[in-house]
């Protein structure tokens, strides 16, 4: 009872003594709370939540008179909502280092135990220093929560980050709690994510080329690039881009690169298909008609060279994630020297911005779209590798195209027969000697065999209506190779069965977290006759390099001439056209130059085997 003989004054009496000040530096008392996880109420340092205060009119402001390491502990006094810890109920105080707090002292005139109940909030137009009582600053004035204690213990979180550059001085952090929507670098990082676009991949490249989703993959690179370029020299995207961030170009173009690579084996697979299926085209004539005696190793060569193909292009899709980062360097390296950084910055640019052009804000045309650097850089990947996949066709083909040529010789063909003539049975033309073949029901009366290697010799160039050695020339030389054509060529074995599933597809092409998809695919699509051009271009210049590599002497480079790219010119009709061609001139050569022009090809003794065996083959028909 107070004023009774047992009461004292001096404990929560009569004279309520109320208080405000500063919280001091947290390196005075943030040692009094555990900082981790810890097994043993014994490990915590301190006797619960107490800070070190400075109170107005009862402590100096300068540190000289009483350091913050010397001020009275505060207790912490809750609200009924925070709940007070039995049964698992309560909250941790949210008390930092410069706010302005009050309370009261428990010890009323002792004024030893001061107990916080409050903390008067900062004001966001009022600026904060950035350093403590303790290191530099002064004491009750408004200080931010992050200033420096002399240690790497503050590291202002990007929700406190403002986007705003602040005054000479202030701190860049918003800590107030009026300025909870101004924007913060979290608002800017998150509007990155949600504004990226993400490609969308579908089975059916009809419905979904492969292009756009490397041209998406682009646009996203340029976009992460510009961010970074404008982080030095905007504060706005400073302070939401992290040192990490501002050294990663180098791990962004890779990272582009590999994710090309996804979309650049699909179009590998296109013109693996394209070429495979124009091999079978010109070797399938030359098996058909060959004499079943050597038709099925002229298969199994086929199959060989169908297999040497796809080792080919199994070998290019390894090394499609460095090609395409070389790609994409030679690509941003043409481009360094028009679109140089600004000279402010200059002087802060490492070695990772070398070969990299500065991309402007958007709108600059310098710059080309995200649509022209994909055609370009396809184009470099596939001029890369265009000649290996001649190279590869050509090992593939030549094997079968050997055989044909070695039957002829053996036989001495050395022309074609006349457009709708045909050998008799007894009569040996075109070279070869006579053959009794008896009658085979369902077979024409003509010689078989004879007719046979008649038409080889037509196919395997004797001008006949498909010449596949001219023609596997033409391939050599890119006439009869579409680039174009390849990059669009569909195998139609998905549709053979009406009864397969059909793959579903999105609409769209891309989607952003934001905003999803715009429920369409977007128009502006590369155009593979630009590719094909690109490719060209590239196929040209390195095999120029390499001629140039081998060469003792280099020649001079010949003056440029304009001329339409050899790519994307149509393959020339005789791979497909299968109607009646002018056959070749007629061997009017006597049976003795035969005979003496195959002694000079292929040896006298040789020469000799083949007549027994023909003379051989002569007595078992007569038999």
């Amino acid at each position: 009872m107070e004023g009774g003989a047992l009461f004292n004054p001096g404990f929560l009496g009569s004279n309520f003594q109320w208080w405000v000040g500063q919280v001091a530096d947290d390196s005075s008392w943030r040692k009094n709370h555990q900082q981790a996880k810890f097994k043993d109420k014994k490990d915590i340092p301190g006797w619960g939540y107490r800070y070190k205060v400075r109170i107005i009119g009862l402590h100096d402001q300068d540190e000289e008179s009483i350091e913050s390491d010397q001020l009275p502990w505060a207790q912490v006094m809750y609200p009924i909502t925070a709940g007070g810890g039995q049964g698992g109920a309560y909250q941790s105080p949210a008390i930092r280092q410069g706010n302005f707090v009050f309370g009261f002292f428990l010890d009323d005139v002792d004024q030893q135990v001061p107990v916080i109940m409050g903390i008067l909030g900062a004001n966001a137009k009022t600026e904060k220093q950035k350093a403590t009582g303790k290191n530099g600053g002064s004491n009750f004035t408004p200080q931010s929560g992050f200033a420096d204690t002399g240690d790497d213990t503050k590291i202002v979180p990007d929700a406190d980050l403002q986007t705003e550059q602040p005054a000479a001085g202030a701190p860049p952090s918003k800590e107030s709690p009026d300025s909870i929507h101004q924007e913060s670098a979290k608002d800017k990082k998150k509007k990155e994510v949600l504004d990226r676009k993400h490609t969308l991949s579908c089975p059916d490249p009809v419905k979904m080329p492969p292009m756009k989703g490397i041209q998406t993959t682009l646009e996203k690179l340029v976009k992460e690039i510009q961010r970074i370029q404008r982080a030095l020299t905007d504060y706005a995207e400073a302070v939401s881009t992290s040192i990490d961030q501002l050294n990663s170009i180098g791990s962004l173009i890779r990272s582009a690169a590999c994710d090309m690579a996804k979309f650049l084996k699909t179009i590998m697979g296109q013109i693996q298909d394209f070429v495979t299926d124009l091999t079978n085209k010109l070797l399938q004539p030359v098996i058909k008609v060959s004499p079943p005696t050597i038709r099925i190793e002229m298969l199994e060569n086929l199959v060989k060279g169908l297999e040497t193909i796809s080792c080919v292009f199994n070998a290019i899709g390894i090394d499609l994630c460095d090609s395409a980062e070389r790609s994409i360097r030679n690509s941003f390296a043409r481009r360094s020297s028009g679109s140089p950084a600004p000279e402010s910055v200059q002087p802060f640019l490492t070695e990772q911005y070398a070969g990299i052009p500065w991309f402007s804000p958007e709108g600059d045309t310098y710059n080309p779209t995200p649509t022209c650097y994909a055609e370009e850089i396809v184009g470099d990947i596939l001029g890369e590798y265009i000649n290996d996949i001649i190279q590869g066709s050509n090992a593939a083909m030549g094997p079968v195209v050997d055989q044909a040529q070695n039957t002829l010789a053996e036989y001495d063909l050395g022309g074609g027969s006349p457009s709708g003539s045909s050998p008799s049975r007894s009569g040996g033309g075109f070279g070869i000697p006579n053959f009794n073949v008896p009658d085979i029901p369902g077979i024409s009366e003509l010689n078989v065999a004879t007719k046979g290697l008649g038409i080889l010799a037509d196919l395997a160039g004797g001008g006949g209506p498909l010449d596949i050695a001219s023609n596997i020339d033409s391939l050599a030389s890119l006439g009869g190779f579409d680039i174009s054509s390849a990059m669009s060529f569909v195998s139609m074995l998905s549709e053979l069965f009406s009864c397969d599933p059909r793959p579903k597809c999105s609409p769209n092409d891309s989607h952003t977290l934001k905003e999803g998809g715009s429920g369409k695919p977007s128009t502006d699509k590369p155009n593979t006759i630009s590719v094909a051009q690109a490719a060209a271009a590239k196929a040209d210049e390195k095999a120029q390099a390499e001629e140039a590599a081998t060469s003792p002497t280099p020649a001079p480079a010949p003056a440029p001439t304009p001329s339409p790219p050899r790519y994307n010119e149509p393959p020339p009709q005789l791979l497909y056209d299968s109607s009646p061609q002018p056959s070749g001139p007629v061997d009017n050569r006597t049976q003795a130059q035969r005979r003496a022009d195959r002694v000079a090809r292929l040896g006298e003794a040789r020469v000799r085997e083949i007549e027994e065996r023909d003379a051989a083959a002569r007595r078992a028909g007569a038999e």
